[in-house]
């Protein structure tokens, strides 16, 4: 039976925060929640042991949250920097005079093999016609 002298709220990741909890350590709660290197079981197990840790464990946890956040953040400014490098290399490369060539040459060769299949066809009809 739930215990009617704590409020407790479910967000959306089906974490149970205590409303105690949530007022207390609104920050870490937060960072709980938001940690990618944690599934839901593991965040609740974190929310549920916050009240009964010490100074010195809540303030690695925050260490260690503050941590994995600054690391993502590097990872994601190092593949935004490597994505647009890799486009700047490829407009750079790009020769669009070449590009106008090679697709003129293209067209040529495809309307070519058009006229050739409707020659063929004509000849074709004219086969079956003179049969």
């Amino acid at each position: 039976m739930a215990d009617d002298t704590k409020a407790k709220t479910q967000d959306d990741n089906a974490l149970v925060i205590p409303e105690e909890t949530a007022v207390e350590f609104p920050e870490l709660v937060g960072m709980i929640k938001q940690s990618h290197s944690m599934d839901d079981e593991e965040r609740q197990y974190w929310v549920d042991v916050l009240p009964i840790m010490s100074d010195d464990q809540i303030e690695n946890l925050r260490d260690i949250l503050e941590n994995e956040k600054k690391q993502i953040e590097e990872a994601n400014k190092t593949y935004q920097k490597g994505m647009q490098e890799t486009t700047d290399k490829v407009v750079s490369e790009f020769d669009a005079e070449a590009y106008k060539q090679k697709k003129a040459i293209r067209l040529k060769a495809e309307n070519a093999n058009e006229e050739e299949e409707k020659e063929r066809e004509e000849a074709l009809l004219n086969e079956l016609e003179n049969l």
